[in-house]
């Protein structure tokens, strides 16, 4: 199957960056490849940090991190080489939306993606019952395939 919009959910984490690459190798000639990042809101989990800095300084260093994720991504498929890779930040810092997946899941209707590649983190037990699952959450609202790609190194 040739896949003509693929979206790729790109984090900075090892497990990301296979998913860019595979991403990318799924991409045939005329496809188009979209990485996308989501910058959280700065509350979200980090409620004691927030006492100490101000929104505005968390905030801004969560879009600064986020933009460099975005560079890196292209880089990569600069240097892999046959596709062109265009790159979304969706921000969710200056929302009360504190949920990834459902941005995600939103990212890849208004791009018209007839597949998303995400990278699992794998975790299990009591780690995943408390982080839960961006992958997991985008899977279940998806209506596209989603192909989950995860660290072979943590398979073992």
């Amino acid at each position: 199957m040739m896949y003509k919009n693929i979206l790729v959910a790109v984090d900075g984490s090892p497990t990301s960056k296979l998913a860019l690459h595979e991403a990318l190798r799924l991409a045939k000639e005329g496809a188009q490849v979209r990485a996308v990042n989501v910058v959280e809101n700065p509350l979200a989990g980090y409620m004691t940090l927030t006492m100490v800095y101000s929104y505005e300084v968390m905030h801004g260093a969560f879009l600064k991190v986020s933009q460099d994720i975005l560079k890196g991504a292209q880089k990569d498929a600069e240097n892999l080489g046959h596709i062109k890779l265009e790159t979304s930040l969706i921000d969710l810092g200056a929302t009360a939306d504190f949920d990834i997946a459902p941005a995600l899941v939103k990212a890849a209707t208004d791009f018209q993606a007839d597949l998303i590649v995400i990278g699992t983190h794998g975790r299990r037990g009591i780690k995943r019952l408390f982080l839960g699952s961006v992958a997991e959450n985008v899977i279940r609202q998806s209506l596209v395939p989603v192909l989950l790609i995860r660290d072979a190194e943590k398979t073992h």
